[in-house]
């Protein structure tokens, strides 16, 4: 048994640390491969057989001959995550293959436009994809299910996309709920969240409120008055309870003042520093402060392991 001196032992990941602590221990994963699969060459446009389809082989395709997904629910796409994937693709090539079926003349993506996106800005000409052969109805769903399985699609995103599936597919909020895997009653509350004003949408998909914070405002009377205060519950950091509570009070309560320029002027600032620090650590920040502007906590947001010892590496942390 040879021993090994504290000096040449590798450093520890915090990452791997934060596994840890976050899972019982590995899962074991089995992968069944085809018994042949014929290599396609990386310069030249993939050519599938009817052989490739029932297979699903993951085969290479130009970059260029892919749109998007009209079933996109995504909506936003935030700029420094994707530069930071861009990054990461550069070094290591993509590793996990996108979801495409044919289109007249090329493909069309059914998962996976995040990884599109970022192959196409770090310069790749051709990616690995698996080809299925599909109806609208189930690339939808598909779309669907991938981008809800994500923990950064915003309920927004998630609502409106949850809402063109069950408009395009006559599916009712019981068929949503099977097939994704909700209860039936998160499936209506996600869904009414579209009936809202888009400046409140725009405050839940920023993050400013969360899915509680729209449907406790869904029982205010809606137009301006609403939308007023959405903003005042944004100002004074109000929870879904204090929302509950004044829309239950009724008309009767005095009328909520607009947010002065003051504290436009303070979030205006606060959005600007969050852009400046998300690019800086190739992730999604978030800040918030007291009224004064002199308290707050800073979020940091990881979507994965390795991402998340990047971010602290980039920030000096160090694990002893």
């Amino acid at each position: 048994m040879e021993a090994t001196s504290k000096g040449s032992e590798r450093p520890r990941k915090l990452g791997r640390g934060l596994n840890s602590l976050l899972s019982n221990g590995p899962a074991e994963v089995s992968v069944h491969m085809p018994a042949t699969v014929e290599p396609v060459p990386p310069d030249s446009a993939a050519v599938l057989t009817p052989k490739d389809e029932l297979l699903s082989d993951v085969v290479r395709i130009p970059v260029a001959s892919i749109s998007p997904s009209p079933f996109q629910p995504r909506r936003t796409w935030d700029a420094a995550t994707l530069t930071a994937l861009a990054d990461s693709i550069r070094r290591t090539g993509l590793l996990q293959p996108i979801l495409v079926r044919r289109t007249v003349g090329g493909y069309e993506l059914v998962a996976g436009e995040r990884r599109w996106r970022a192959a196409t800005e770090a310069g790749l000409t051709h990616i690995p994809a698996i080809l299925k052969t599909l109806t609208d109805e189930q690339a939808a769903e598909h779309a669907l299910i991938e981008n809800v399985q994500r923990e950064d699609l915003n309920a927004m995103d998630r609502a409106h996309a949850l809402r063109s599936l069950g408009d395009r597919c006559a599916l009712t909020h019981q068929h949503l709920a099977e097939r994704l895997g909700l209860d039936r009653s998160t499936i209506a509350n996600l869904i009414r969240l579209t009936e809202l004003e888009p400046e409140i949408a725009a405050m839940i998909s920023g993050g400013s409120l969360s899915a509680g914070h729209g449907k406790a405002l869904l029982a205010a009377p809606a137009g301006p008055s609403r939308v007023a205060l959405a903003a005042r519950a944004v100002k004074l950091q109000w929870s879904v309870r204090e929302i509950e509570r004044v829309c239950k009070a009724g008309p009767a309560q005095k009328p909520i003042p607009p947010v002065s320029d003051r504290d436009q002027a303070r979030l205006a600032v606060l959005g600007d520093l969050q852009r400046q620090i998300g690019q800086q650590l190739g992730t999604k920040v978030s800040i918030v402060t007291d009224r004064r502007g002199k308290r707050g906590r800073v979020t940091l947001e990881f979507y994965g392991l390795d991402h998340f010892d990047s971010l602290m590496t980039r920030l000096g942390v160090k694990v002893h």
